[in-house]
């Protein structure tokens, strides 16, 4: 379990090794470079747990708003008529229907091409 200090404690551990490997270079020392790296490495890792805990945590007000928000959303697209499918009004008997009103909204891109003349049997 992480506590409030944990946070803290890697953020120095960071700073600390990243300043002792600076240390550690200027003044060509390997022993003190490798120490300030496993310093900075050893940080690095517990500021990643603590900082995915805490966005994992969410308080009940949080959910609340998130929910009225989807809910306000969801009735603006109603009131919008987003959700509702309209669909094209079917030609009556005596009128060809097309290409395009047989197949409701959707508009073929290469449209076949209907002849007024049935083929007969020979």
């Amino acid at each position: 379990m992480t506590t409030r200090i944990t946070p803290v404690f890697a953020l120095f551990l960071i700073g600390t090794g990243v300043a002792t490997g600076v240390i550690g270079l200027l003044g060509t020392n390997d022993e003190v470079t490798v120490s300030g790296l496993l310093m900075t490495l050893t940080g690095l890792p517990m500021l990643i747990v603590t900082t995915i805990q805490n966005s994992h945590r969410v308080a009940d007000y949080q959910l609340a708003e998130a929910d009225t928000a989807g809910y306000r959303r969801a009735l603006d697209h109603v009131a919008r008529g987003l959700l509702d499918q309209h669909t094209a009004p079917h030609p009556s008997g005596g009128e060809y229907a097309t290409v395009e009103h047989a197949a409701g909204n959707v508009i073929q891109l290469r449209p076949t091409h209907h002849k007024g003349e049935e083929q007969k049997a020979l």
